[in-house]
């Protein structure tokens, strides 16, 4: 990192600091995320109902293999920002050789037991007879290209270099938009070819982050072949920090395949479809969140670091007001153009019909997901950790799940709906009673 980075983290306006961290944040994260976007549109329009479902029905799959690299990542870039802040650019350096080898440890045996167990894998999920065909297909290209599914931006942004992150995104997603009509259609590759070039474009991102930190001297870290050796210590706090990341992520992959099973129940393969597209919606527009929490992140930890309170207090001030408004015209705009947003993926007008239902009553939930989202990502970035993951269990798995299930009894089908909304309700007063009661001032 260039040494202006930790000068701008530590002295520039608090205001125009969040929007320069964040933008770049916000644009590179709703970029990368198009790769689910475009892959359900043309799969859908292009393919049919039973191809959408299929890739659909993977969704869970790959938001636990996002949970894995956010946890590794988000764990790393908050100890980076504190170490820099410290000035500690020994450690700095040894914690992104340590989080390269994690990772792809773990994503090398995600892949090796993933292809092993693939189909009990599917059925878990939900799968039906008929999605089956397309899910097998999709899945197996994702799972051998597991090694590439982050490209470890989180850390670059930990050093202030959130343009380069940016672009670390901007470039692989050109290439998944040309790539994805040329191997879906002109190669008649079909839904294999969705999988190939999201995979190619990942691939890309992947080697703009080595090529960062090893060949562009934008970084000011020194990475040397001895700081890959495992540090026990280094890991166990990447893991304990990034671990409410993955709680919360875990969570709605587990929300996800409940529904699913719940669907493949009452609902049948054009519900189990119709919600695919939803979620899909539902997390896209909600991306801009993250972004948000990206860039705020690493001016949290590295001011917390070094001492600043004063601006610690004041970033989470303008971030939580920030993130809150996003959340309500979010839920407004979902409310409002439910039905345009569900033509966008399909023409079945059962389709429509199921899923601007479901997205008028789950939108009322990301009113409230912004400011409990901001209350989490605070605690991750001055290292509580505990705090952090109880929050993550509140919003995730312990509320809910159960209410799930009661207003399933209930309420019928449409209540499984209803407890989105609820739960993001609950969590959030817990939420800022920790920001009231537990925060350093």
């Amino acid at each position: 990192m260039e040494e202006k980075n930790g000068v701008m983290l530590g002295e520039a306006p608090i205001g125009k600091l969040i929007w320069n961290m964040s933008i770049p944040s916000i644009i590179g994260i709703l970029l990368y995320n198009m790769y689910n976007i475009i892959d359900i549109i043309y799969i859908s329009r292009g393919i049919g109902a039973y191809a959408a479902g299929g890739l659909a029905i993977t969704f869970p799959l790959f938001i636990l293999l996002s949970a894995i690299s956010s946890t590794i990542c988000s764990g790393a870039a908050s100890i980076i920002s504190r170490a820099l802040g410290t000035n500690d650019i020994g450690k700095a350096s040894k914690v992104v050789a340590n989080t390269f080898g994690l990772f792809w440890t773990i994503a090398l045996l995600i892949t090796v037991l993933g292809l092993i167990f693939l189909k009990q894998l599917l059925y878990c999920m939900g799968i039906t007879d008929n999605l089956m065909p397309y899910a097998k297909d999709y899945t197996r290209i994702i799972l051998l290209g597991a090694v590439t599914s982050t490209g470890f931006s989180n850390l670059i942004r930990a050093e202030g270099s959130s343009k380069y992150a940016m672009y670390q995104w901007v470039i692989p997603i050109s290439v998944n938009i040309i790539l994805d009509p040329i191997f879906i259609f002109a190669f008649d590759m079909g839904i294999k070819g969705a999988a190939a070039a999201t995979v190619t474009a990942q691939s890309i991102s992947v080697f703009l982050c080595l090529y960062y930190f090893f060949f562009s001297g934008k970084t000011q870290l020194v990475i040397k072949l001895k700081d890959f050796i495992p540090n026990i210590k280094i890991l166990e706090e990447i893991i304990e920090i990034g671990l409410p990341c993955f709680i919360q992520m875990a969570s709605q992959s587990f929300s996800i395949i409940m529904i699913n099973q719940i669907l493949r129940r009452n609902g049948g393969d054009i519900t189990i479809s119709t919600y695919g597209i939803v979620s899909k919606i539902t997390t896209f527009l909600i991306i801009p969140l993250q972004g948000i929490l990206q860039g705020v992140q690493p001016i949290i930890g590295y001011n917390y670091g070094a001492g600043r309170k004063h601006r610690v207090s004041e970033t989470l001030k303008r971030s939580t007001v920030i993130s809150g408004s996003y959340g309500v015209l979010i839920s407004l705009s979902l409310f409002a153009l439910s039905d345009k947003l569900m033509y966008l993926f399909s023409a079945d007008a059962e389709i429509i019909h199921i899923g601007s239902k479901i997205l008028r009553i789950t939108c009322l939930g990301t009113a409230f997901s912004g400011m409990q989202m901001m209350h989490t990502a605070y605690f991750q970035a001055v290292g509580k950790s505990r705090t952090s993951l109880v929050l993550s269990i509140f919003s995730g798995i312990l509320f809910l799940i159960p209410l799930m299930m009661l207003f399933l009894i209930l309420l019928g089908l449409n209540g499984v709906w209803y407890s989105f909304p609820v739960s993001a309700i609950i969590a959030l007063g817990i939420s800022s009673a920790c920001i009231i009661f537990g925060r350093e001032k």
